[in-house]
């Protein structure tokens, strides 16, 4: 028979746990999406993501350590100007992560033993590229293609992937745009995750290959976009600033020749891409943008003329998923954009294999409400690219992975995705496993009016066998190389 105490004693425990229950979505949701404790397993939450809850939550700043001098004062800015909660209430936060996480994630495991690409693929080595390639970029009317390296330099090549100029830049471009007779090319200043001001955008004259500096003062900017947003005949920069702790997403208009001004769509860190488009069919473009590091969304500016958008959230992600890229396409025929998805981001504080990293598709309904439609698990996915390969009147998928499972499955690095009746078959390639594979391009680089893959390889040891990386080094791929032969 249950004692009166007994009772006591569970009410007193339901109590308890749901106080902490509270506490965890009260805080844990304040800054972002609620990142429930299923998401990770009990030894990552309390070695490495609860630590840095902490140090986020003003609680400690001895973490401060781990990062530059010259990044301190950035990061400050970033955290409360006092604890968010108080030492009891952290102890029982972490006692509601550290009691429902589990000891384990399953983790699928994706057999794929389909070979049948409709690519021929190889992979070609680059002089000047041995640090690494950190962008793609292709003019198709010079048919010139654009390399960028982790040293900094940046490589001109014919579609045949022969070396025609080089020119050493300031620091590792992250992405570019040809305009006319010159590049913009966007500089990322330090590659690692910093919060210094090194970054730049810059200009390049095709004429005498020489570079020269339009903006600085950039956190770790990796993406850029120029483009007419008033209808105007002048076109603007949108500029992702990554940083690390502090970052933004901004659109920068001309003034003269000297200055510009900075119009501010978000002042948050991990602005990673955007998508130009009029979404709601006012004849002004609008802004579709990634931003990730933390408060993980799809975000649509609307524009409303004069430099002013309202944002709307169309999709929100919890902080661990590790929101990589998006780009847009019609893939139900309904003349709707919809949304292709990555997620895989794992270089940070959960460095753990996770099952829901992978390629979605969310449909667009008519009136950009997005629901989510297909997933893939893929191990670190990082990158997916919409495009009807086989030209058989749908959209394919070919993506790639920087953080694939490279113990057991390394040639899933880049998987190939053929839309057919059935559904999405995945089909793969041994030389995928050449290198690690960072960035990659569609171009038609053999001129037979088929689309064509560029990958660049970024052959860095995280989660690699030290085997692995000793022949990614030894080999020193820098592309791989699939050729349409549909």
């Amino acid at each position: 028979m249950f004692t009166a105490s007994f009772f006591l004693l569970l009410v007193s425990c339901q109590t308890r746990e749901e106080k902490e229950e509270h506490l965890a979505k009260t805080y844990c949701a304040s800054c972002h999406l609620f990142p429930d404790p299923e998401l990770l397993d009990k030894a990552t939450w309390e070695q490495q993501v609860l630590p840095q809850m902490k140090f986020r939550m003003g609680l400690d700043y001895f973490p401060l350590r781990d990062f530059h001098q010259y990044d301190h004062k950035a990061i400050l800015t970033a955290l409360p100007k006092q604890a968010m909660v108080t030492q009891e209430e952290w102890e029982q936060i972490k006692n509601y992560y550290l009691a429902h996480a589990p000891d384990s994630l399953l983790i699928p495991e994706n057999k794929i033993t389909n070979h049948a690409l409709p690519f021929t693929v190889s992979v070609a080595k680059i002089a000047g590229a041995e640090s690494g390639i950190t962008l793609i970029e292709c003019d198709t009317l010079s048919q010139k293609i654009y390399i960028g390296t982790g040293s900094g330099n940046l490589l001109q090549l014919s579609y045949e992937l022969k070396a025609e100029a080089s020119i050493q830049l300031p620091s590792p471009p992250s992405s570019l745009v040809v305009e006319q007779n010159e590049l913009k090319v966007l500089l990322m200043g330090i590659m690692d995750p910093n919060d210094q001001t090194q970054g730049e955008l810059g200009k390049i004259d095709l004429a005498g290959f020489k570079y020269a500096s339009i903006l600085d003062s950039l956190k770790r900017p990796v993406h850029l976009t120029s483009v007419d947003l008033n209808n105007d005949q002048r076109k603007v920069f949108i500029i992702s600033e990554f940083g690390n702790f502090t970052g933004a997403l901004s659109v920068f208009q001309q003034h003269d020749s000297l200055h510009y001004h900075k119009h501010i769509l978000q002042y948050l860190p991990g602005a990673r891409n955007v998508v130009v488009k009029d979404f709601n069919k006012d004849k002004r473009p609008d802004i579709l943008a990634l931003m990730t590091q933390g408060d993980e969304r799809i975000i649509l500016f609307l524009n409303k003329g004069n430099f002013t958008f309202e944002p709307h959230v169309l999709l929100r992600f919890p902080p661990v998923y590790g929101s990589s890229y998006f780009e847009i396409a019609d893939f139900n025929n309904d003349g709707h954009s919809d949304i292709l998805y990555t997620n895989g981001d794992n270089a940070d504080y959960s460095t753990i294999l996770k099952p829901y990293h992978g390629v979605r598709i969310f449909l667009n309904n008519g009136n950009n409400k997005f629901t989510e439609d297909w997933f893939y698990p893929m191990h670190g996915a990082s990158q997916a690219m919409p495009y009807d390969f086989d030209e058989d009147g749908d959209i394919d998928i070919a993506a790639i992975s920087f953080f694939p499972n490279f113990y057991k499955s390394p040639e899933q690095s880049f998987i190939y995705f053929e839309n057919t009746p059935s559904g999405y078959v995945p089909a793969i390639n041994p030389m995928a496993n050449s290198g690690r594979w960072l960035v990659m391009k569609l171009m038609d680089i053999n001129h037979d009016h088929k689309m064509d893959i560029l990958v660049g390889a970024m052959n860095a040891p995280t989660g690699a066998s030290p085997a692995q990386y000793n022949k990614w080094i030894s080999e020193n791929t820098s592309l791989l190389v699939l050729i349409n032969k549909n």
